[in-house]
């Protein structure tokens, strides 16, 4: 893996021992060991001696490693507005004890959970004026504010940082996982992040978070990877914390990095309003393209009006082309329709309405994050689907989000969800064209 244009990293406990013996595990097989570091008061402490520090720089002299260091609470400042508090305390003594590791960076959450929900501008403002103080704090001690690597959380606001960053030049930690695990489109997140990150986190969610890279799908894992591969050059750590976890997910790196250096079949999405001129568009572009044509419908004619546009889709499309009727599952339906028979070109029309019919199979009290979860495992199929053919994939979708907010929570739910999987089929197409007016206008990717 040293191949590779970043650090790849993984934890300080992936055997069941301690941290010396996990480094020399790892040395040689890593470029970069994530300390992670506890202080029980009054109990145990894995903070390592002067002699297990000499051997650490050792092993990094000799196989080219790095450390980066996970600061062991989330900081704050004490209840008086000071720097007692023991988040702080501990940074410091653990900044002291790793710094002749001259460290990669250190990894830090910040303590928002009471404010994390808050609407309130003046308690937000004042939780932010304390968050760049004990960064402020904590970069002194650490050699320079870009030495912190400030980490975002599951079950917090995605741009919760965003303002505390905006004021002090501290660096990122992007945890992968986290965006995962709370269903935030990752590619948008790290095209915004990206120059800033000095560490990203990547593991799988099975039963439990922190789990092997084997659990992510793997168009999820690709695109991501594409998205790294010439862009980023800093440490990517594996934070998992055993042997097979570690293992299986360099096996899933390798096997996504084999993925994705050959070249994928093309992929045009085309987005517009109602009436934008969006099948139209599709199809007559499918018809340029020639040879077989699989067309993949998702409506379903669940009244008169909605039969009768069905019967007249159906009216305009060659005879010749090969029509595909499935309301669900449609990655799978596809994939088997193309082993009974290839196709040349793929025309899925459309998202919107898989949209509608995975979100009113859900239960009525489903939220927004389970209905974009379930809406998107349909979307990872699709490119699953795309990734083992040879065909030129053509798939429309309305873009929902231009005009009022609907009134209505199932609506708004099928907005969001729609809004996040429209988001990744244009991070993975080839070619995204929005329609207006019957006008395709390319968007940059």
């Amino acid at each position: 893996m040293k191949n590779l244009p970043f650090r790849l990293g993984t934890s300080s406990y992936i055997i069941p021992d301690d941290i010396l013996p996990n480094a020399r595990y790892l040395a040689g097989k890593v470029r970069d060991i994530e300390l992670v570091l506890f202080e029980v008061d009054d109990g145990p402490n894995n903070l390592p001696s002067q002699e297990i520090l000499d051997e650490l720089g050792k092993l990094a002299s000799v196989f080219d490693l790095t450390f980066t260091v996970h600061l062991p609470l989330d900081l704050k400042l004490a209840e008086d507005g000071s720097t007692r508090d023991a988040s702080l305390v501990k940074a410091k003594r653990v900044i002291d004890t790793t710094r002749q590791l001259n460290p990669w960076a250190y990894v830090l959450h910040l303590d928002g959970r009471e404010v994390r929900h808050s609407t309130d501008p003046d308690m937000l403002r004042r939780w932010q004026d304390q968050a760049v103080r004990a960064l402020e704090v904590v970069a002194e001690w650490a050699g320079g504010p870009e030495k912190l690597a400030v980490e975002n959380l599951e079950g917090y606001p995605p741009d919760f940082n965003q303002p505390v960053l905006d004021r002090i030049p501290v660096s990122r930690c992007v945890d992968v996982g986290h965006l995962w695990l709370d269903g935030v489109p990752v590619l948008p997140y790290l095209e915004k992040a990206l120059p800033r990150t000095r560490v990203i986190h990547m593991h799988g969610i099975a039963e439990r978070d922190h789990a092997s890279l084997s659990h992510v799908p793997p168009a999820e894992l690709d695109a991501v990877f594409r998205k790294l591969l010439p862009d980023y050059r800093g440490v990517l750590t594996l934070e998992i914390f055993s042997e097979p976890d570690f293992l299986s997910s360099l096996e899933a790196l390798q096997a996504s990095l084999a993925r994705i250096s050959v070249p994928q079949s093309p992929l045009t999405f085309l987005l517009g309003g109602a009436r934008s001129g969006k099948s139209s568009y599709a199809q007559e572009l499918a018809s340029k393209n020639g040879g077989s044509v699989l067309y993949v419908a998702t409506a379903t004619a669940g009244d008169d009006e909605m039969k009768a546009r069905i019967d007249a889709h159906r009216a305009e499309r060659p005879s010749g082309w090969r029509t595909l009727e499935v309301p669900l599952n449609v990655g799978e339906a596809i994939q088997k329709s193309l082993e009974e028979s290839p196709a040349d070109v793929i025309l899925l029309d459309c998202m919107t309405l898989l949209a509608t019919n995975v979100i009113l199979q859900l239960p009525e009290t489903a939220t927004e994050r389970q209905a974009s979860a379930a809406l998107l495992a349909e979307v990872d199929a699709l490119l699953a689907c795309r990734a083992a053919s040879n065909a030129h994939w053509i798939i429309v979708s309305n873009e929902v989000g231009l005009g009022l907010v609907p009134p209505y929570p199932l609506g708004r739910t099928y907005r969001d969800a729609l809004g996040r999987a429209n988001q990744k089929l244009a991070a993975a197409a080839t070619e995204t064209l929005f329609l207006v007016a019957g006008r395709p206008l390319a968007l940059p990717h």
